[in-house]
């Protein structure tokens, strides 16, 4: 190849060169000139984002704070209920036993709950008992009835006896106190009957 074959060639290069050139030479001046308006187009965009951007996060603490507040009011409101469940059972049950009759003070006695046969017995104390022919007249009474197997004094002293009394049946506090009026020739009034706790206690009444 010679060098005048291959001039056309490079005529050819350098126009083109020349037309990239003035392109780059016009996109640089069109930048230069736009720049500004897309600098502030991009600064005002940036700012509408980061206003959104604030806009979500206080949107959603504040979703948090009031999901955290219905929670609460949630819980108060479940113990709230609750409280005035057992209140109204509490009523109802305080106007139920006001709705009930009072019982007799006469048949209050003969009412109650029997003691019954087993454990270690009913402890029965008896106050009052002025001597020691006074307490084997109380045993006596005792071991007489069809229901009392054993009536144990355990202690006598200064005029109380505690007994332990040993039942082949159930028994109530009015069956051993009659026992012990008719038994003894003594009057005897009931201080406390305690049948689930298998305690009496029996004051001896002294005569005028």
């Amino acid at each position: 190849m010679t060098q005048r074959e291959s001039h056309p060639q490079d005529e050819a290069n350098q126009r083109a060169a020349l037309l990239i050139a003035q392109a780059l030479g016009e996109l640089q001046q069109t930048s230069r000139e736009q720049s500004p308006e897309l600098a502030a187009s991009l600064a005002v965009s940036q700012d509408i984002a980061a206003q959104i951007e604030r806009q979500l996060a206080e949107e959603k603490e504040q979703h948090t704070i009031v999901a955290v507040q219905l929670t609460t009011l949630a819980g108060s409101l479940d113990q709230l209920v609750g409280h005035l469940q057992g209140l109204s059972h509490l009523m109802a049950d305080l106007l139920k036993r006001l709705a009930e009759p009072k019982p007799d003070p006469d048949t209050a006695i003969t009412t109650e709950q029997a003691f019954q046969v087993g454990g270690e017995g009913v402890s029965l104390i008896i106050t009052g008992v002025v001597g020691f022919q006074a307490l084997m007249e109380i045993q006596k009474a005792l071991t007489a009835l069809d229901s009392v197997a054993h009536a144990s004094v355990e202690r006598f002293q200064e005029g109380e006896s505690r007994l332990q009394l040993t039942l082949l049946a159930p028994v109530t506090a009015a069956s051993l106190l009659e026992a012990l009026n008719s038994g003894t020739g003594q009057s005897m009034t009931l201080e406390e009957s305690q049948p689930e706790l298998a305690r009496l206690h029996i004051k001896i009444v002294p005569s005028s």
